[in-house]
């Protein structure tokens, strides 16, 4: 007859003298966890937000001194080729294209299970909102006349 040990333990079983469960027991460890592109999106909207601000609140002083004294329609025209039209333009589209990478890094965060979905939900609406929004200008801008 084959003698046990009372230390070992068998595969399945676990006996007193065994130190470690199997599994921990923590409540801490069994909470979701947020989504990592889901606050990288949240974050990029945030950041291209503050960009959209700061860069029509630029243009605007710059161009403050410029707007009133225009008066003939070439005037009007030069203003295209002011600087601070130039740089707001690059920065706009900078932003934009900001929107855009939050825009698909929210929907990877929606998409990823056993995630927070908080901040995916609302980095793919405030990039998807901008986007829209940008969408919008140019179609208004197309079809004014």
């Amino acid at each position: 007859m084959e003698h046990k040990n009372t230390y070992e333990s068998d595969s399945g079983n676990n006996d007193l003298f065994t130190t470690y469960p199997e599994e921990p027991i923590d409540p801490m460890q069994n909470r979701m966890k947020h989504s990592g592109p889901g606050i990288a999106s949240f974050v990029i909207g945030l950041v291209a937000l503050l960009g959209y601000i700061l860069t029509f609140f630029l243009a605007a002083i710059a161009l403050s001194g410029v707007i009133g004294t225009l008066t003939t329609p070439a005037q009007v025209e030069e203003i295209a080729l002011h600087p601070a039209v130039l740089l707001s333009s690059l920065f706009i589209l900078v932003c934009l294209v900001l929107n855009l990478a939050g825009l698909i890094l929210g929907v990877i965060g929606l998409v990823l299970k056993n995630r927070k979905k908080v901040f995916p939900i609302i980095g793919t609406i405030l990039n998807g909102i901008m986007v829209l929004a940008f969408a919008g200008l140019i179609l208004a801008g197309m079809y004014m006349t």
